[in-house]
């Protein structure tokens, strides 16, 4: 039977899924995550989303579609103040390359509200040679907070993986209690294993996942709680199972091939850097009341507060970047195993 833009069907979800036409979404796990496809309409941008519902996964799907539609040939002559603060790649990077470009796209501050410059090769995916690495880390996928959540759990995994002085929390026994009902199961059912790891902070959780069966995919996501940590990680590494890799960035999508090829290396890698913990008492720790917002949280971190690019612009919110995170390199990684996440 023919699909329709919006109408979901099945998808095999143990391994990999062919993307439909664009509005299409396709549901796997026995119903319990749906896949959405979505398309830029000038780049032809392409762009995977899960989520639980058919509704939410078709959202983030154009959400994000639209802002990497934006990001590939971000103008960086649009109005700014005079009085905008100029960021450089020094200021986002420790070993910036010495041919930091005059481009700059103008951004906002979103605690402060002022106007900063920001170099173009930060913002931008796509449409520009250089010698920083894309990164699609905090494209807005929901809304600003959701992107600067993004920043942050990068930010933590990247660090964790360049210098894993703790153990990542092992919460796999768990999963049963922190995914819908039925998903584990009709996942075990596929062939498919589910490694689940924590890392936790004073003010939130990053969650870990991976989704491994003839190949494996690797997520993170950050979350107030355990179970919106993991779940979202989750859902995210179903996504990129799913995405095509030929539609992202060279870097990235070597990245990718990297991992889901040496699939055994991987998880054997995390299993060794873990240890057992229960979600609930990792949660029961923490006054959530007076957690602060995640813009304060990441300002806190990094010593400068996220900046947002495209208020005000038709595309509207399309990233949000920040100085201090340790999401902007000069070249992919140099280890044996790089890091699974961009």
């Amino acid at each position: 039977m023919a699909t329709t833009p919006g109408v979901s069907r099945p998808a095999t979800a143990g391994k990999s899924w062919s993307p439909g036409p664009a509005g299409e979404v396709a549901e796997c796990l026995g119903g319990g995550v749906h896949l959405a496809y979505a398309e830029g309409p000038v780049s032809g941008s392409v762009t995977v989303a899960a989520a639980f519902t058919p509704e939410a996964a078709l959202a983030r799907a154009r959400t994000r579609a639209a802002a990497l539609d934006a990001l590939h040939e971000v103008p960086a002559s649009l109005p700014a103040s005079p009085a905008a603060r100029r960021l450089t790649l020094a200021d986002f990077m420790v070993e910036p390359p010495a041919d930091d470009t005059p481009a700059r796209v103008p951004g906002a501050g979103l605690l402060s509200g002022d106007e900063y410059l920001l170099p173009a090769e930060v913002v931008q995916i796509g449409g520009r040679d250089g010698g920083v690495e894309p990164t699609t880390v905090g494209v807005v996928e929901e809304d600003v907070s959701a992107a600067v959540a993004d920043l942050l759990a990068h930010d933590v995994v990247i660090r964790w993986w360049e210098s894993p002085r703790i153990p990542l929390l092992r919460i796999s026994e768990h999963l049963g209690g922190l995914l819908p009902p039925g998903l584990l199961s009709a996942a075990r059912t596929l062939g498919l294993r589910i490694p689940a790891f924590v890392l936790p902070g004073a003010d939130f959780r990053i969650g870990l996942v991976g989704v491994s069966g003839e190949g494996t995919t690797v997520a993170a996501a950050a979350g107030r709680t355990v179970e919106i940590a993991i779940g979202e990680a989750f859902l995210r590494a179903m996504a990129a199972r799913a995405q095509p890799w030929a539609t992202l960035p060279a870097t990235d999508s070597l990245r990718r091939l990297t991992v889901w090829h040496r699939e055994a290396d991987y998880l054997a890698y995390l299993e060794r850097s873990a240890v057992d913990a229960d979600p609930a008492a990792l949660d029961d720790a923490v006054l959530w009341e007076s957690a602060l917002d995640w813009p304060d949280i990441a300002c806190r971190r990094f010593g400068h507060e996220p900046v947002v690019v495209g208020p005000g612009t038709p595309a509207g919110p399309v990233k949000v970047v920040c100085p201090g995170a340790a999401c902007y390199r000069t070249a992919p990684p140099g280890f044996m195993l790089p890091c699974p996440v961009p």
